[in-house]
């Protein structure tokens, strides 16, 4: 299927805005792991919960997320890393909806 060159630019987006996107869901994802290791639930990336058991988790998570934005912003010029970018951004929105879904089944309500 071809598009039409008004179509593409109705969903062309810019490296920048894809690596904010980015920074955006990795804030959400720092701050629901925060809230789920409040009330005791572990780390489950292998790497973080080391990081986290030698108490670097938050700036190991911070430097993680501004190097991933970085190589989104630097690299989405070339065509062939976008499918790349575009999946990194999405297994973050997939963390995220995982978080808030695991945290609203764990929490009591009302």
């Amino acid at each position: 299927m071809v598009l039409s060159s008004k179509t593409e630019r109705l969903f062309k987006f810019s490296g920048p805005f894809l690596a904010s996107l980015y920074i955006a869901f990795g804030l959400m994802d720092l701050i629901l792991s925060l809230a789920a290791f409040a009330i005791g639930i572990p780390e489950g990336n292998p790497v973080l919960a080391y990081m986290e058991q030698q108490g670097l988790f938050l700036p190991a998570k911070v430097i993680l997320t501004i190097l991933v934005a970085f190589l989104i912003a630097s690299l989405y010029p070339h065509k062939n890393a976008r499918p790349v970018a575009y999946s990194a951004i999405l297994i973050m929105a997939f963390v995220d909806a995982y978080h808030v879904w695991a945290l609203s089944a764990l929490l009591p309500t009302g």
